[in-house]
């Protein structure tokens, strides 16, 4: 087998390596529901190791799982909502401050919540694309890969939500 999970320790590693990645992916796209997140990650490691074989290095091992992740996310809350279960909202935890990405180098706390409820407000793809670009520091192409969309259809997504957001955020007064 050539590929990242070729041995149980070759799996260990990679799951050490982006159980973080994915679990704040998770997070964020849940809504700050930690149970739900935690639950979305270990699925996703679960389904990466009995898809193993189909992981082929077309794009990152990191991408795959995020895309893996992302796909579980969507499912779970689609699942809540037919059940019509509350997802919690944005709790006021700041889900920022776990990673050294662009909004956590925003020195306002309170800018930085204006940010996050912004983005949550999003429309669906412009919020996915969003928080792929910001939070996971993805490229265009890496983020295609995850939503299963073009590297360009990536970015125009990314810079209408960058002009909602702007326009939330100077709306709100937190611009």
């Amino acid at each position: 087998m050539d590929h990242a999970f070729d041995s149980r320790a070759a799996f260990s590693a990679a799951v050490t390596e982006h159980q973080r990645s994915v679990f704040f992916h998770a997070l964020r796209l849940c809504r700050g529901d930690e149970q739900l997140a935690r639950d979305v990650a270990q699925k996703t490691f679960l389904k990466a190791w009995t898809a193993r074989a189909d992981f082929r290095g077309e794009s990152s091992l990191r991408t795959w799982l995020l895309r893996i992740a992302h796909n579980l996310a969507i499912n779970e809350l689609r699942r809540a909502h037919r059940r019509r279960e509350v997802v919690p909202e944005d709790d006021g935890d700041d889900l920022g401050s776990v990673s050294a990405t662009a909004p956590e180098t925003i020195d306002d706390a309170r800018q930085r919540e204006a940010l996050q409820h912004a983005v949550l407000g999003l429309a669906p793809r412009q919020r996915d694309v969003t928080l792929l670009r910001l939070y996971q520091d993805l490229t265009f192409p890496e983020i295609g890969d995850v939503l299963g969309i073009s590297a360009g259809n990536a970015k125009v997504h990314f810079h209408h939500a960058t002009k909602n957001l702007r326009r939330q955020l100077a709306h709100g007064g937190a611009a």
